[in-house]
């Protein structure tokens, strides 16, 4: 099994890719896991989603690392709607 590392060595090596962490610390009130042994990773969703379902663990986090950008030609509108 690789080595555990913390959230910002996470961050570093893994940026703009999905991971799967195995053996993570991830305290219910933070918004990321503190550290975690990572398993699984790649760069596009499609290719993490067949990686991952290869040999499935029984506990794991699923996490994308970095900021999620939206595809060219994309217009992301924060102006939100209730109709009663």
């Amino acid at each position: 099994m690789e080595k555990k590392l913390t959230w910002e060595e996470i961050k570093k090596h893994y940026n703009q890719e999905w991971v799967e962490l195995v053996d993570y610390d991830w305290p219910d009130t933070e918004p990321y896991p503190r550290d975690g042994v990572v398993r699984v990773h790649a760069k596009n969703r499609r290719e993490f989603d067949v990686l991952i379902l290869e040999d499935p663990p029984t506990d794991s986090a699923l996490v994308f690392v970095g900021e999620r950008q939206a595809p060219p030609g994309v217009v992301l509108n924060a102006n939100l709607h209730q109709w009663r």
